[in-house]
């Protein structure tokens, strides 16, 4: 039981999927425990024990194997890699390398002054962005726009994902020799680094998703379009009422102050004119995936000239210093969450696809690996005889418990009462998949 256990631990670390197995297997532990019960040779002290034992071998075995793994895999694994943007800004900043080289120098404390970039920190992996082009006079769909400058989250580094923490009452955006953290709770203004346009929202519809608000850098036409450009930092992970805003670890949502709705992603790609950047905007519901961010790239305004400011953000670099720390149990909460969670908000159709119903009779095969110099390829198919003979004993099995059960209806009993339900349940168990264990 034991090994079991052991191997029932290791399937679910390979892939998710193994769940269904170990599901299977439970339920039939269970269902062998129910039966001894009815056994009256059986003492209620032997009964407890096989209880506990199978508890320990069964979840406390397993779970300890499975921590386990994960411990020798994140102690191990401690470079960066070309997939670490699929993890949060504090996860990536503990490996060696990559984003840890560039912000483990850079200040922690988030104060008025503050140049930053933005992470969504949950789903789609982008930042917040802006950049000179407006949003068109009127969308596909015949609605009119703000015709402001777009704002969008965009899927890579770019110095338009820079932004400067601006006090609303303050017209410079220098950071003072005396620094202001910003708190949990206070008002800021967002000002974008390249085009010195504050971010903006308005009740105007949003392009994609007409029941929330469109996300702008304002721009004043002298019209009677106000600018609303100032948002209340709320910090989700917050431990106290007044705690600072911290770069990295702090996960913030941004409310818009006059409408009273929260930042987010809608998940919709914008057209051509947006350039496939997600869209971003407002809305009233506050859902933590898609209206989360974290500063990721922090550095304090030194200098008034708008010209001298772009070359700085241009040119910013970091000096490494203290990396930021993340326990092991924080390390693996996050890695389990994005093992589960991962694709999901994007598209899982490609050209080298299957459906469900391909399966069986391997209709197609899934492409590994194509040169792009001759006609290679390694596609992987699964064995013929296996797959054609268990598909074929499946329907057999079928029709023959079908044809048992008419008979055992009309009182024609060919099979013995004694062996009957462990073979019904050993059939079960194979047809659902646990042969393959």
């Amino acid at each position: 039981m034991g090994i079991l256990g052991v191997s029932m631990a290791a399937a679910a670390t390979v892939k998710y999927v193994s769940v269904f197995t170990l599901l299977v297997v439970l339920v039939e532990v269970i269902r062998n425990f129910w039966c001894h019960i009815n056994n009256k040779h059986l003492s209620a002290k032997l009964l407890w024990v096989e209880l506990l034992t199978r508890l320990v071998m069964l979840i406390v075995v397993p779970l300890l194997f499975y921590f386990t793994v994960f411990y020798v895999h994140l102690s191990i694994l401690i470079r960066a890699g070309p997939h670490d943007n699929h993890m949060t800004s504090a996860f990536q900043s503990n490996l060696e390398g990559g984003l840890s080289s560039i912000i483990t120098g850079q200040p922690r404390e988030v104060v008025y002054g503050s140049q930053i970039t933005l992470r969504h920190t949950h789903g789609s992996l982008c930042w917040l962005h802006s950049h000179k082009q407006l949003y068109p006079l009127r969308y596909d769909d015949g609605r009119g726009s703000s015709h402001q400058q777009q704002v969008t989250c965009y899927s890579f580094k770019d110095v338009n994902n820079w932004w400067i923490v601006k006090h609303p009452d303050r017209e410079s955006v220098l950071v003072e020799d005396k620094l202001h953290p910003v708190h949990h709770g206070d008002i800021v203004q967002l000002v974008h680094g390249m085009t010195n346009r504050a971010l903006n929202s308005h009740n105007v519809a949003a392009p994609l998703t007409p029941t929330d608000q469109e996300v702008s850098c304002y721009i004043d036409y002298h019209i009677q379009l106000t600018s609303h450009s100032t948002w209340r930092v709320e910090l989700v992970n917050r431990k106290s009422a007044d705690e600072q805003w911290m770069a990295v670890q702090s996960s913030v949502r941004l409310i818009h102050v006059d409408s009273g709705q929260s930042l987010k992603i809608s998940g919709k790609q914008l057209p051509e004119w947006g350039f496939r950047h997600f869209e971003v905007t407002t809305n009233s519901e506050f859902i933590p995936e898609t209206a989360t961010w974290n500063v990721e790239e922090h550095r304090y305004t030194k200098v008034e000239d708008k010209n001298e400011r772009e070359k700085d953000m241009n040119d910013a670099e970091m000096i490494p210093t203290t990396p930021y720390s993340m326990s092991f149990w924080q390390k693996f909460a996050e890695l389990q969450t994005k093992m589960f969670m991962t694709r999901v908000d994007q598209p899982m159709e490609h050209m080298y696809s299957s459906e469900p119903l391909e399966w069986p009779l391997l209709d197609r095969t899934t492409a590994y690996w194509i040169s792009n110099d001759s006609n290679a390829q390694i596609h992987l198919i699964g064995n013929f005889v296996v797959w054609y003979s268990g598909v074929a004993a499946i329907f057999i099995y079928c029709a023959l418990l079908a044809f048992y059960l008419l008979r055992r209806k009309r009182q024609c009993y060919d099979i013995d009462e004694g062996p009957q339900p462990n073979s019904n349940v050993l059939n079960g168990l194979s047809c659902s998949g646990l042969d393959s264990f």
